[in-house]
């Protein structure tokens, strides 16, 4: 597939839009746990609020993968000749590694740019949730 400005802003646009749906779909099935385990208190809440947050972490570890499998599906449609090496790519850029040892096909390295940004917005994203919850919990226990 041809690469340039065009090709990359367009690919970009559309990957990180569905990259922000996809969290959000996340993030609401997390607040869904949260609100659940607000709910009572009693001897077990401690309990209760551990396994929440593990729940958390876990839910949004899997959401951060699939957005890296996003990208991943996005550059071997441009161009990478395996999965594999488009996954490895999509989460150097995603996590903003960049260790610079693969790189995109020619005319698409905007992209790069794009997922780092993507990646950087959710994983802030998903801490400021985090500690949204951790917050909520704090208050209704005193």
């Amino acid at each position: 597939m041809q690469g340039g400005l065009v090709p990359s802003l367009l690919m970009s646009a559309g990957v990180t839009l569905l990259c922000f749906a996809l969290h959000a779909v996340f993030i609401a099935m997390g607040a869904a746990v949260v609100r659940a385990a607000a709910k009572g208190m009693g001897p077990f809440r401690f309990l209760r609020e551990t396994a929440m947050f593990f729940f958390l972490a876990v839910l949004l570890s899997i959401a951060h993968g699939a957005e890296v499998g996003v990208w991943a599906l996005a550059y071997q449609a441009i161009g990478f000749e395996t999965f594999e090496e488009a996954l490895y790519f999509a989460a150097v850029s995603y996590t903003t590694l960049g260790y610079g040892d693969v790189l995109p096909p020619e005319g698409w390295g905007l992209t790069a740019g794009a997922a780092a940004a993507s990646g950087l917005l959710l994983f802030g994203f998903s801490a400021a949730f985090m500690l949204d919850a951790y917050m909520r919990l704090r208050v209704l226990r005193w």
